[in-house]
């Protein structure tokens, strides 16, 4: 048996279960952990010594380049998903085919994705002609750089969808970081000097590529480097692979209509807001660095049990994970939501304060409601149903863009921000109408979901919310107020840890944590 068989995961085993869960969780909390540090550092220090034009069209920039991130994460959680199923077949010429073939069809996508960059250097002063003409050519260099570097990576998808499959996240996480920190240590770097975007954009691109190097490394040394050939190249495997990632490439678009186009649209038709837009949205995503992390821990799971076709054993886990995911989010919500403007002072200034404040708080409470779906949408991911769930995205995302565009030319950035709001309402309003009833491998009661799972968590902790947005509105000292929210954090958990959870959910949670505390334990103190 090769070394990587130690990481298959036994769920009839509870012990090694959540040490499994809690080692990958703990590698995924490092990841979003270090995006967070990324989020927190740079964004104050690039609002500083850029203009606002400068870093409205910076973080245009990297919004197109996130386009091509986009189908990046969507293909390694596909790898991912087929590497756990041959796992659970036990089929090693399965997995090699599936490798290998992935492998192939990225080569080609990174082609075409280069291509598409090209395009779109070239139509950029073009589409976005609030762009100074002063920035525009090192704006099309950066473009270029950032494109072409996430587009060389895409065919390392392949790998890193096999570590995910394979629960080692920690590679993933230790990869990821690197190459986040090194291209944000560049970035600044550059920024403070004023070297200019492309300069800026040159060290971005070289973190880029840092992590498919280091996947490389490892993967060199597994001793299962014969699994990716030119041989192993099966057609009959890449059309399974391509027809499985067809539907998500669409869920991806639809995401891509429902939170890629908002700073494009900003650009286009209000430009002066597009900074402030910039930071809400940095704000906004704060919230899906470790709700995404923890979740996400559990895709290889729930491929796992998904072999299984029960559909029951599926609909339990969805509540139960919903519930958790629920807890998760109203506990990074609500400092986020009440303690804004103090944060927003602190974090970028007062001007942005005054201008990015309503807009970020917008944009949590759209991200909160969005992110409440996240375990279905990771469930029914992980049993091979996210074609049946189509609708609610695709039409989240036409709404979304259709009333951001209506409604920028009359409240300009904030239309859009309230565009993203009613479309994550529709969204998860048709998640419940349609797909759940589609999705029949997962055997779920909608107003248990809904009622017991996702409001019931809400209601629990509305007291506390009430009293803090008390707090806000009274306007208290920054003293009492920062206590008053740590006070208010702590009274939510225990709230829903003691009231919101059953026994047995407890224990689990409690079992959840002792394993986490032992793998950081063992990272921090190896030798012990």
């Amino acid at each position: 048996m090769s070394s990587a068989s130690n990481h298959r995961l036994d769920t009839s085993d509870r012990s090694a279960f959540f040490g499994v869960l809690a080692r990958n969780a703990f590698a995924n909390l490092s990841q979003s952990g270090a995006t967070w540090l990324i989020l927190l550092f740079l964004p104050p220090l690039l609002v500083r010594v850029l203009d606002r034009e400068t870093y409205a069209t910076w973080m245009l920039l990297l919004q197109l380049g996130a386009y091509i991130v986009l189908i990046d994460t969507g293909i390694q959680g596909a790898i991912a998903r087929f590497v756990a199923r041959a796992e659970g077949l036990k089929d090693e010429r399965y997995l090699g085919g599936v490798l290998s073939s992935a492998g192939a069809v990225l080569l080609a996508t990174g082609a075409l994705a280069a291509a598409v960059v090209g395009l779109m250097v070239w139509l950029l002063p073009h589409v976005f002609r609030s762009i100074p003409a002063a920035i525009v050519p090192d704006s099309r260099r950066a473009l270029l750089m950032i494109g072409w570097s996430l587009a060389a990576a895409l065919p390392f998808s392949t790998l890193a969808g096999y570590f995910r499959g394979y629960l080692r996240n920690e590679i993933l996480a230790v990869s990821t970081v690197t190459g986040k920190f090194c291209g944000a240590v560049g970035i600044g770097w550059a920024a403070w000097h004023h070297q200019g975007l492309a300069t800026m954009a040159a060290w971005s691109a070289a973190g880029n590529l840092i992590a498919p190097a280091l996947y490389t490394f490892v993967w060199g040394r597994s001793g299962r480097p014969a699994l990716i050939r030119l041989a192993h190249v099966s057609f009959r495997v890449a059309r399974e692979f391509l027809t499985f990632c067809g539907a998500m490439l669409a869920s991806q678009l639809a995401t891509l209509l429902i939170t890629g186009l908002d700073m494009p649209v900003v650009v286009a038709f209000d430009f002066r807001s597009a900074a402030y837009y910039a930071v809400a949205t940095t704000v906004s995503n704060m919230l899906i660095a470790p709700q995404g992390a923890i979740l996400s821990a559990l895709l290889p799971v729930t491929s796992s049990l998904s072999a299984r076709n029960n559909p029951e054993q599926m609909g339990a886990a969805l509540r139960k994970i919903t519930r958790y995911g629920t807890s998760i989010l109203i506990l990074l919500t609500m400092p986020l939501l009440f303690g804004m403007p103090v944060f927003l002072r602190l974090w970028v200034g007062g001007n942005y304060e005054t201008h990015a404040l309503v807009l970020a708080e917008v944009l949590v409470v759209a991200q909160f409601i969005r992110l409440s779906m996240l375990p279905y949408a990771i469930i029914g991911f992980s049993v091979g149903q996210q074609h049946r769930m189509l609708v609610s995205p695709m039409v989240e995302g036409i709404v979304n863009l259709t009333c951001s565009i209506i409604l920028v030319r009359e409240t300009g950035a904030l239309g859009v921000a309230l565009g993203t709001l009613i479309g994550a309402i529709v969204g998860v309003a048709l998640h419940f109408a349609n797909s759940i009833p589609r999705t029949d491998n997962i055997a779920v009661s909608r107003k248990e979901l809904i009622s017991e799972d996702i409001l019931r968590p809400v209601f629990f902790v509305a007291p506390v919310a009430a009293l803090l947005a008390g707090t806000k509105i009274v306007g208290l000292p920054r003293a009492p107020f920062l206590l008053a929210m740590a006070g208010g954090e702590v009274a939510a958990a225990v709230i829903l840890f003691r009231f919101l959870l059953g026994k047995q959910e407890r224990e689990e949670i409690a079992q959840f944590y002792r394993n986490l505390r032992l793998s950081v334990t063992r990272r921090l103190a190896p030798g012990r």
